[in-house]
């Protein structure tokens, strides 16, 4: 071989060499980055599903105005299909002091088409949990028609209108519906007004 092509050679050899490490250098992080990406996508599928995937009745497209919870537990119900179904966790500033108070939706069935959401609102008081929720918060749910509902808001600021009736004869007889509004006043839940309403089936109507 002529002596002058070697180095020639060698040095085609290196670049060659230095090229292909390059290559595996610059593909490395991006399926770094790929797999990143696909974790980050299941743990939000499985930590925070969507409201709606978590419905368990047709009888619930109502908005009680909570949004998506920040945990759900699911449970398995007894042989009767009696028992709590599942429990809803929202994490909410509710009292405008910049702590977090906590609001729990708890699903009961029991064994029918007739069911019923049961809530507790917590306010974050000097870092414990205090219960500020007023008897008879929760839903009556029939297989036709609802017999109290509740709807919060938020802004400007924390008040939760419930529309409720009482039962009649069967439960689809209309009976006049009451609509109760409560405000938070200091560290209390207090009834602001009510008002009477027309007869109904479905209270849902009337929000």
């Amino acid at each position: 071989m002529n002596k002058n092509k070697f180095p020639l050679i060698l040095l085609i050899i290196l670049l060659a060499g230095a090229a292909v490490l390059a290559y595996f250098l610059l593909m490395k992080p991006a399926e770094k980055t790929k797999g990143t990406e696909t974790l980050e996508v299941e743990r939000v599928t499985y930590s925070a599903p969507a409201q709606e995937d978590i419905e368990l009745g047709e009888n619930y497209p109502f908005d009680d105005g909570l949004g998506k919870p920040d945990s759900v537990r699911q449970f398995e119900l007894d042989e009767f299909g009696t028992g709590i179904a599942s429990i809803e966790v929202f994490i909410q500033d509710i009292n405008n002091d910049s702590t977090m108070d906590k609001i729990t939706r708890t699903r009961f069935e029991n064994g029918t088409a007739h069911f019923y959401y049961d809530y507790k609102i917590e306010l974050n008081l000097d870092g414990e949990l205090t219960d500020i929720t007023p008897n008879g918060f929760r839903t009556v749910e029939g297989a036709d028609c609802s017999l109290q509902k509740l709807r919060f808001t938020f802004r400007p600021s924390f008040q939760v209108v419930k529309i409720g009736r009482e039962w009649e004869d069967s439960w689809i007889t209309p009976t006049v519906a009451t609509k109760t509004v409560y405000n938070l006043e200091g560290d209390s839940l207090r009834i602001a007004r009510t008002q009477a309403l027309k007869k109904i089936c479905d209270v849902r109507e009337l929000f």
